[in-house]
């Protein structure tokens, strides 16, 4: 990569078309920098050394795009609530739920959804996704007396084009 400078102590004795051309030689500097990273950072930082910033659509950490919570609604029901960052989405058929321990307990979940959007994506075609909030209420078999770890999964994606890669988290339950 080739550098180029100008050292020029006052731009106000160049001639105007030096003064042009060092503008363009600055804007194509900061053209070529955000050019060469490889890809915009998802907190949407300017790439380091450009004075005039991205125009790539900045994206939220994915822990930021869909937050969420649980609740122990019964002894033999849980809810994982989502919220979900404007201009952002989550995929109803990529949530996933199991009790992953104690061993003794370890089960694949059922979890029921309320009515979503459908919606064409470009990945996986006609789906049901969800904007803004999602609740997933999951009956557990039985009354579960001692706490447990529950293994959550689910995907999601910004309008702009980013799908994250499916998300995996583990939250433990105390009954």
């Amino acid at each position: 990569m080739q550098h180029w400078f100008l050292s020029v102590t006052r731009l106000d004795r160049l001639p105007r078309a030096h003064v042009a051309l060092w503008l363009i030689g600055m804007a194509l500097a900061g053209n070529v920098v955000s050019q060469t990273s490889s890809l915009p950072s998802p907190s949407g930082a300017s790439p380091a050394g450009s004075p005039f910033g991205s125009s790539a659509p900045r994206f939220l950490e994915v822990d930021e795009a869909f937050s969420f919570y649980t609740s122990l609604d019964a002894r033999d029901q849980i809810s994982v609530h989502w919220a979900i960052a404007p201009e952002y989405y989550l995929y109803q058929d990529k949530f996933s739920f199991q009790i992953i321990a104690p061993q003794n307990l370890a089960s694949e979940l059922t979890a029921a959804f309320p009515q979503g959007i459908n919606h064409n994506d470009e990945f996986f075609g006609d789906v049901v996704v969800y904007y803004g909030e999602v609740r997933a209420t999951i009956a557990l078999a039985s009354a579960i007396g001692q706490p447990f770890v529950l293994e959550i999964q689910y995907q999601g994606c910004a309008d702009a084009g980013l799908c994250y890669p499916p998300q995996r988290r583990q939250v433990e339950i105390f009954p």
